[in-house]
Parts: structure tokens; sequence; C-alpha cells
């Protein structure tokens, strides 16, 4: 996705917002953004540059200026409390559908659903407690997706690449992993190598993994971590040739987390040499107008969308 008008105004406004997370004097923040935008107006119009390059590049600004190696670390551990406090609800919902043979919709939903969990995007509203109080109503909102079509995809192939987005959400991920694996899946689960924004790490998918009762922390027993990189969404010139080989390997169905994996994937995801059509599938909230209109949605929808 090539970034809108409406992206440049959000990359400066979440510059502001993390600054502010990030440094106590003011001539910090304004050296930082300064430094920012000059990236920005230098690198926007080339080929390729998705606003999850623009983001990593102010995540490593900030995190170089500060001297924090990660400014997000109360708001992740915050998000991971919350998402814990909701597991039992997404058990029960899961079970319920499965009476009715409907659980892989449900697991689709728990997905986007917790999806919703991101601080700081333009123009949307998020809070713990309200998003601890409307879970259940999340979880049954309108989902925009073709469901045969997602549904044959997920039944037809034995193995999983499953791209994590945020803290918080991963532990979902890690229920929707356990029971993909309970279907008799093989999942390699891909977080981050390192901390970038408030995505998932590879220590935030070892506690979830855990909490949801998958053996050996996610180091064995027909599961794989394999990180991405640490970079919004996904760079193939940064991320390692393990992650390459098997992110371009037909065997594998990539579930793509979050607005960022879109964002980055969706610039290079009919490069022949990828062989991605058919078997990317993004999971998200549409969080702004950008990301929902390059996606064929309305804001604010649930989408889950086979390439």
């Amino acid at each position: 996705m090539k970034p809108k008008s409406d992206c440049i105004a959000c990359l400066v406004e979440r510059t502001k917002y993390e600054c502010d997370m990030a440094f106590n004097e003011d001539r910090e923040k304004i050296l930082a953004l300064k430094e920012f935008i000059a990236f920005l107006v230098e690198h926007l119009g080339e080929g390729g540059k998705s606003p999850a390059f623009f983001g990593t590049e102010r995540e490593r600004i900030i995190k170089r200026r500060s001297g924090t190696k990660d400014p997000h670390r109360a708001v992740k551990k915050r998000s991971n409390e919350v998402a814990k406090e909701l597991l039992p609800e997404a058990y029960k919902f899961y079970d319920a559908a499965a009476k009715n043979g409907n659980e892989i919709e449900a697991l689709i939903r728990i997905a986007a659903a917790a999806n919703s969990m991101e601080y700081g995007v333009k123009g949307y509203s998020y809070d713990d407690d309200v998003f601890k109080g409307d879970f259940v109503h999340t979880l049954n909102e309108k989902l925009n997706w073709d469901r045969d079509s997602i549904v044959s995809a997920i039944k037809e192939r034995d193995e999983i690449l499953y791209l994590t987005d945020n803290a918080g959400e991963v532990f979902f991920d890690a229920f929707v992993i356990k029971e993909l694996m309970e279907m008799g899946k093989e999942v390699v689960v891909s977080p981050k190598s390192a901390p970038v924004l408030n995505d998932a790490t590879i220590e935030d998918v070892k506690e979830a993994i855990t909490s949801v009762g998958i053996p050996n922390s996610g180091l064995g027993d027909g599961i794989e971590v394999v990180p991405s990189g640490a970079c919004i969404g996904v760079s193939l010139e940064e991320a390692g040739e393990e992650f390459r080989e098997m992110f371009s390997d037909e065997k594998y169905l990539v579930i793509a987390k979050g607005m960022g994996n879109y964002e980055a994937i969706s610039e290079f995801e009919a490069e022949p040499e990828l062989r991605l059509r058919g078997r990317v599938l993004y999971v998200f909230r549409a969080k702004c107008e950008p990301v929902a209109s390059s996606i064929g949605v309305k804001r604010g929808e649930l989408v889950a969308k086979l390439v």
C-alpha cells in the first residue's frame, strides 16, 4: 500500500505521540520530529515505500535519540495483562461456535477482534477498559470476508506461517494457533526479533503461548518461532534467510495480522517469485481510512481478506 495524503498527517501526529512518551524536554521532541519529517520528505514518492517503511524509521529515530530500547514496554505490558483477563471470553466464544461447526469463523473473529488493541492511530480511539467491556460485542461485529474461500484455504493447507502484530492481541493469536494445531496444522509463529512500536516480540510470544497451554514455550512440539525482523510489517531486505524461505514457500498459508503487515506486504504481494497469490490472509481491524479504502472495506470494520 502506497502512502496516501492522510498517511503523512498520521505519521507526523504519531511521531509527536511517541515523542511525548519518550522525551521530557520539548527541545528533544522538536529535534526528533525534525529528523523524522526530513526523512519523510526525502523518501516520499519512492517506489515500494509503504507507510510501514516510514513508521519503522520513526521508531528507530526515537529509540536512538531517547536511548531507550523499548519505549513501548509499559504499554505492551499493560496490553498483555488486559488480554490475559479476556482470554476466558475467547474460550467461551470458540466453544459455542464449535458446537455449530463454525470453529474456523470463530478463530478468524477472535484474531480480527484482538487487533482492536492499538494506541496512537490518528482518528482511532482505544481504551483498555472500554475494550474489556465491549470484547464480547466486538467478537460478534460484522466481519468483512469471503467465508467460503477463507475456510477452504485454511482447511486445505497443513502448514501455516502466522505473522503476529501487537502485544496484548498476541495472547489471542496464541489461542488461535493452539486451536489450529488441534486441527492438525503445523504452525510457525513469526513475531518481531527486537522491539519495534508495540509489536509482539519473541518474549511476548513465549509468554502468550505458555499462557494458553502450548508446550515448551513455543520451542517445539509442533510449533516453531521464526521472527520476521525488527520492522513494522515485513521488509524482505531486512528479514532473515529462514523467514524469507518460509514466506516464499508455496506450502505455507501466510496469516498476516494487523495493518502494518498489510501496508508492507501488499506492496510486493504480486511479485511472481514470491508466489503469494492464493495463500496470504490479511486479518485486522481497518482503523484508518487509507487502509480501509485500499483493501475495499469501511473504516472500522473487522477484515479478513485472502489474496
